[in-house]
């Protein structure tokens, strides 16, 4: 697809017309949204731009040329009427026949494939200079064939340097430097997309070795042009630390090409890349037992559960901050890097360790056995107590708490041998939406809350069951900000303070609604053992 058309114009279109349709199309093509169109956008712009100004100059010589002509057809017209006013001589002056132009004649049919033998032609008939003249215009006139002579021309006729005998506009020389340097772009781009980096680091030399890239404005727009292709490609630490060498970058002494931001993220990833392959080599050496290898091979190793468990079965405290250590690192230095492990939760290994029960469970436990004790009192006629007997006897809840909690932590212990058949089972039976992180496991977690949820029922009924259940359910859907607390509702200091003890706001409505629930059916329909003990209190 030609220029004219990604424009949109016709190919006589003058330069003011290409500015004000690239002006109205660049707003629809941004950069940050389509790369890849902008540049064929941008790229269509400079050879139409170029083109114009080329059949504008190519038409300002042809307008040159005919008043040349008609001048010297008046001065000609001018002596033919002197002559003929002169009758000293009736003899006519002998016509002088116009010689040929012979660097016109060499670059007919001129090719890359004959260039050295026109040029050797030239430089025989002397007409050097005009046959660099007239290959320049060629090569806008036959863009298909500019990239080939160009290339011949900065070998043979040192083009593009200070040294080159032809006369360059600026546009046209900005116009053979654009393309040049897009061409070992691609090339380049291609050795990295093909992981060839020896045969890059080859090319980028011969390149570099080049006169008129060691001019200094061409030598920054050419180091601008490898920032931005390392930035948008994938390279080795090794491959980065030869291009710095080849341009000289170094950036302790504050050596590096513009833009600096560009040049910051090229060391930063290459400081994560650094990072990523000793890890690696941590990882894959098995003979290195140090805390930090083994961190590394566990996090970095694709295993399966068992395989992860038989790995962990021998870590010490040691062993464990040395997991916490690099999962914090690579979560917030290196996050790029979570993509390349085997597991997306850096801390996925904190479900084979065993998790304590808190003293919050305990307390969590009293207040279940003690809100159901203080609604079978009041459910219970016949439970004839004064306030002091019911203090006691909510006292006394404290006692299947604290036997609660004791089996609780003895089954956090027991259900750890258990932990590959837990995550499998884990994995299959509860939702990914309501466990992302996989904190919660079916056996671990699963009996003790069934157990809890059948004491409930043993207290309160259906309704008692219906309760806890709730509030579970609650605490898995409705995570947001539990354990948090927001500068914003501090208009409502009770909902930070619920947030606070690990509580959901709706969770405390809920229950609210429920103790009422369950007041009202122990007072209006007795009759129905919604909220009836197994064995009432006598």
């Amino acid at each position: 697809m030609d220029c004219w058309t990604v424009l949109q114009l016709a190919d006589d279109a003058d330069e003011r017309t290409i500015k004000r349709t690239y002006a109205r199309l660049i707003k629809s093509c941004r950069p940050d949204e389509d790369a890849e169109g902008f540049q064929r956008l941008r790229e269509a712009y400079e050879q139409a731009l170029s083109s114009s100004r080329w059949q504008a100059e190519h038409q300002q010589e042809e307008e040159e040329e005919r008043q040349a002509d008609v001048v010297e057809q008046s001065h000609g017209h001018f002596n033919d009427l002197a002559e003929l006013m002169d009758v000293s001589t009736l003899r006519p002056a002998p016509l002088d026949a116009r010689e040929p132009d012979p660097a016109h004649a060499l670059l007919q049919g001129v090719d890359p494939q004959n260039l050295d033998e026109r040029w050797a032609q030239a430089q025989q008939l002397g007409c050097g200079d005009a046959f660099q003249a007239g290959l320049l215009r060629h090569c806008f006139e036959a863009p298909g064939e500019r990239s080939a002579i160009v290339h011949w021309a900065m070998q043979h006729l040192e083009w593009l340097t200070p040294w080159q005998r032809v006369s360059m506009l600026p546009w046209q020389h900005q116009a053979l430097v654009s393309q040049l340097l897009q061409e070992y772009h691609h090339h380049l781009q291609t050795l990295l997309e093909q992981k060839a980096e020896r045969e890059f680091i080859t090319a980028l030399t011969q390149y570099n070795s080049q006169p008129w890239l060691r001019i200094f404005d061409l030598q920054q727009q050419w180091q601008q042009s490898i920032l931005r292709l390392l930035h948008d490609t994938q390279w080795s630490v090794p491959l980065f630390e030869r291009v710095c060498q080849a341009f000289g970058w170094d950036d302790q002494q504050g050596i590096h090409p513009e833009p600096a931001w560009l040049w910051r993220e090229l060391v930063s990833r290459c400081e994560q890349e650094s990072f990523y392959t000793n890890l690696q080599e941590k990882a894959q050496d098995t003979r290195r037992m140090s805390v930090d290898a083994q961190a590394a091979r566990l996090l970095l190793t694709p295993m399966s559960a068992k395989e992860q468990l038989r790995l962990i079965k021998g870590f010490s405290e040691a062993h464990w901050n040395a997991c916490q250590q690099l999962g914090e690192t690579l979560t917030w230095r290196y996050p790029q890097l979570l993509e390349r492990l085997p597991e997306a939760d850096a801390f996925f290994w904190r479900k084979f360790m065993a998790r304590p029960i808190y003293i919050q469970a305990f307390i969590r436990l009293w207040a279940i056995f003690a809100l159901g004790t203080g609604l079978n009192l009041i459910h219970d006629e016949s439970a004839k107590l004064d306030a002091s007997a019911a203090v006691i006897m909510l006292a006394l809840s404290i006692v299947p708490a604290a036997i609660s909690f004791r089996l609780t932590q003895m089954w956090v212990a027991t259900s750890w041998s258990l932990i590959v058949q837990d995550l499998w089972l884990s994995q299959r039976l509860i939702p990914k939406r309501l466990n992302p992180n996989g904190y919660w496991l079916v056996l671990r977690h699963g009996v003790p809350q069934l157990c809890m949820l059948l004491a409930c029922g043993a207290i309160l009924g259906v309704l008692g069951m219906v309760t806890y259940g709730g509030m579970v359910l609650i605490n898995l859907l409705h995570t947001r900000r539990i354990g948090q607390m927001s500068a914003k509702a501090s208009q409502y200091p009770w909902v930070n303070g619920l947030h606070w003890a690990f509580w959901s706001p709706q969770q405390a409505v809920f229950l609210i609604g429920m103790v009422a629930a369950i007041l009202a059916a122990q007072y209006y329909l007795p009759a129905v053992p919604w909220t009836h003990l197994n064995l009432p209190l006598r």
